[in-house]
């Protein structure tokens, strides 16, 4: 018998996109789907009007407190129908109708493979990918993200880690449970990396294909990371101390990473943003970190 999928996403005060991805979902190749969407405290009468207008969804109201991008996927995963595999896809993508089909069937074609990602193109530029997988240097720290012209990614491979849009396997939840409580930041390629160690593997599935509604002008994503530069620095470092090579060589890259992000604070006019950056770093040396191998889900 076939595994369901349960496609979760969550929203904050995003009512337009979250109806732009349900309008795409509902036309999906894929029959039978369960959508479950979390609101996170939305103030814009996205769980009112939802509930009217998208009657085939699992609404969850998450409450007035912001639980953040891995507590929201978390409350998500545990609503999901039992033995599915879970679709997270962030409120701002607009999947092809044939997604969902084409990243089972890669996840279909070995056991082993746990996550498949989809090409992720920006909506604004078709032909530009805004990621085809990731990795994070478990060295230094240093994030190399799968980008640029569509012709460069038109073959699937195994890949560290992605972020956006992750199909996951059943059995890996079983295994692996949810996010860690970081809030948002450097979640999703912990999450692949507790995936890999638990024996899974990670896919980059080119012909399933999703668009991102993002700018491809750095002038305009550039400055995005300032605006939760506290959680970046401290993540990346919680990130690091759990899957790093040796976080004596971190320690030493780390002042190579604060000369980048000052030049870039400059550049943008965000200096106060740097010292967010350089506190939330430091932090992260002292922040609770969970051994378990497994993260619990709220029971819900």
């Amino acid at each position: 018998m076939a595994v369901g999928v349960s496609v979760v996403s969550n929203s904050f005060n995003c009512k337009k996109l979250i109806f732009r991805l349900l309008n795409a979902l509902k036309k999906s190749s894929s029959k039978g789907i369960e959508v479950v969407v979390v609101d996170n405290g939305s103030v814009d009468g996205t769980l009112k009007e939802g509930k009217r207008k998208y009657k085939w969804v699992k609404w969850v109201d998450a409450g007035i407190k912001n639980l953040g991008w891995g507590g929201a996927y978390n409350v998500g995963f545990a609503l999901s129908k039992k033995g599915n595999h879970v679709l997270l896809i962030d409120s701002d993508v607009v999947p092809e109708k044939d997604m969902v089909e084409k990243l089972l069937r890669r996840l279909d074609f070995n056991q082993k493979i746990g996550i498949v990602t989809p090409m992720i193109l920006y909506l604004s530029d078709k032909k530009w990918v805004n990621q085809a997988g990731a990795e994070v240097n478990l060295w230094t720290g240093k994030v190399n993200i799968g980008w640029g012209p569509k012709e460069k990614f038109l073959v699937p491979k195994k890949v560290q880690n992605s972020g956006t849009v992750l199909l996951i396997r059943n059995k890996v939840i079983e295994k692996v449970g949810g996010f860690d409580n970081w809030f948002t930041g450097y979640l999703d390629p912990d999450y692949c990396l507790r995936a890999a160690k638990a024996g899974y593997e990670t896919w980059y599935e080119a012909r399933a294909i999703a668009y991102h509604d993002q700018s491809n002008d750095k002038k305009v994503w550039g400055p995005r990371i300032f605006n939760r530069a506290y959680l970046v620095g401290r993540n990346r470092t919680l990130f690091m101390r759990r899957h790093g090579k040796n976080i004596l060589v971190y320690i030493v890259f780390i002042p190579v990473l604060w000369t980048y992000y000052l030049k870039e604070a400059i550049n943008y006019g965000l200096l106060p943003k740097w010292f967010e950056l350089v506190k939330g770093t430091l932090a992260g040396f002292i922040y609770p970190l969970s051994r378990r191998s497994k993260i619990l889900l709220p029971k819900v």
